[in-house]
């Protein structure tokens, strides 16, 4: 399918520096616009660029910029600044900056949980009275403006019911809307919105955009004179693909092809970030090695075992028991030397960032090998706290960890908890909060794995294929999420 694009017949005085796409958005005055595109082909851009233009002609008129996250917003002002520099029309900026308003904290349910937060709102005023006004995507921090309004990827809104009616009733006096994303599953309210306009016979000028329409449109020559590189169309394509790794991320970022109920827990570029250059102490076992290393368990051998346990794991992570600073383990629990992966998940608190520095996994049947592992983590690992999870066959050693280390080791019910955790955990992930590293694929991987279904006003999560590691069935995304659970409730919190 080719682009599909609003026959406007305008010309645009600065052609030369956008791609048709881009000038068609720019010159289009719609009242209701809406795309469905490719990630990273500049519609932002070129969003910032038409809307500088628009409060130069318009005096007094606001513009409502609405993005996912703070640093989007405070970036697309930049972007604005830039444009207006680029095109000499800076003396038309009376000022440029950040402003702090509050609005209120939302439950999982978009209500108000009763208390504000403050929050950055990026501006650009202009001398004829016009502002351009960049927000984050909180339902009520747009509520005490009016003007035109833009939604940028609006597929990945946290509340979009609640966003929308916020937004639509800012246009009330004859302000425009504009609406564009990448997709995020196919049951969003943006791919609702899409389904309308692509129908046809409604208030939408309607754009369909994906990569290879905007190579096909001249993006990569666009790219190579920008840049200086000398790339073909071909390679970047292929470049894009290889990014992706995974076919409903090519499907849904790059080609406008929404998937299935449920969605990733978030999109591949925020894993990406995620993903650091670095290295971490990592082991696997199969339930074969363990025996060969330990042999099989004796009743009567136990402590000397323990032993020969305690001596290995202190070189295989000597390392992460000689650093000092603040850790967390999460121990997903399983017991076969066929199926899941047992994993125990260490990482490195730094403020808010929480960094994977040490991974066991193993599959494996032998019970006191897994317990005695728990035990020399939680032992030798400095400022330690840990959560395993006790439902079915891991209560038996959550319990016995619980109490050898009171206070520090928390049981965790998967049945009653795992939503509230996949929720924390897509949120550390959406803010960059949890780090990774990129060399071991299957770690990203894995947090990737886990799917998000919205059901009856709340998050279900449930997993995915790791084509990097088909043993882990996100056995390790949710040690991950369980090392995060450490915090909570354990007793000694306010102390490590």
């Amino acid at each position: 399918m080719t682009a599909i694009l609003p026959d406007l017949n305008l010309k645009l005085a600065d052609e030369a520096f956008f791609l048709r796409y881009q000038s068609t958005w720019i010159l289009d005055k719609s009242q209701m616009m809406l795309a469905e595109k490719s990630v990273r082909i500049g519609w932002t851009f070129a969003d910032a660029y038409r809307n500088v233009r628009k409060r130069l002609e318009h005096a007094k008129r606001d513009y409502l910029f609405v993005s996912k996250d703070q640093a989007t917003a405070i970036e697309y002002v930049q972007t604005c600044k830039e444009h207006a520099e680029r095109f000499n029309w800076t003396k038309s900026i009376l000022s440029q900056g950040e402003m702090v308003l509050k609005a209120p904290v939302l439950d999982d349910e978009g209500r108000s949980k009763g208390f504000d937060e403050e929050f950055k709102v990026g501006f650009i005023k202009f001398e004829n009275g016009s502002r351009i006004l960049a927000f984050s995507a909180n339902p009520n921090a747009t509520r005490a403006y009016g003007g035109d309004v833009g939604w940028d990827e609006a597929a990945f809104a946290q509340f979009p019911d609640a966003m929308w009616k916020s937004l639509a009733g800012r246009t009330t006096w004859g302000y425009d809307i504009s609406v564009w994303s990448s997709h995020n599953g196919d049951d969003t309210l943006f791919n609702g919105l899409v389904q309308e306009a692509a129908a046809g016979d409604s208030p939408w000028s309607y754009y369909r955009v994906t990569m290879p329409d905007a190579i096909e449109l001249g993006l990569v020559e666009k790219i190579n004179q920008v840049s200086g590189s000398e790339m073909s169309r071909e390679s970047f394509w292929q470049s894009c693909k290889d990014k992706a790794r995974f076919k409903e991320a090519l499907d849904q970022e790059y080609l406008c092809i929404p998937q299935g109920g449920s969605s990733n827990i978030v999109d591949w570029g925020t894993i990406a970030k995620c993903s650091k250059e670095y290295e971490i102490e990592r082991i696997h076992l199969e339930e074969h090695q363990v025996a060969e290393q330990f042999g099989e368990f004796e009743s009567h051998k136990a402590v000397a075992r323990d032993r020969q346990i305690q001596a290995w794991m202190k070189q295989a992570f000597k390392s992460l028991f000689a650093t000092t600073g603040k850790h967390r383990l999460g121990f997903d629990v399983a017991a076969s030397g066929k199926g899941d992966l047992a994993c125990f998940y260490i990482e490195r608190l730094a403020g808010s960032t929480r960094k994977l520095v040490a991974l066991l996994t193993c599959r494996t049947e032998d019970w006191a090998f897994l317990k005695s592992a728990g035990r020399v983590f939680m032992r030798n690992t400095p400022a330690i706290m840990g959560a395993g999870d006790e439902t079915g066959l891991g209560r038996q050693i959550c319990w016995e960890l619980a109490k050898e280390f009171g206070g520090l080791f928390l049981p965790v019910n998967f049945g009653t908890k795992k939503g509230d955790m996949g929720v924390v955990l897509m949120e550390q992930l959406q803010a960059g909060e949890k780090i990774f590293p990129r060399g071991e694929k299957d770690i990203p991987a894995d947090f990737y794995a886990l799917k998000k279904t919205y059901q009856g006003k709340r998050w279900i999560f449930s997993e995915g294929k790791n084509p990097h590691n088909p043993n882990s069935h996100a056995d390790i995304a949710w040690a991950g999420a369980l090392a995060s659970e450490a915090d909570n409730g354990n007793a000694f919190g306010w102390y490590l």
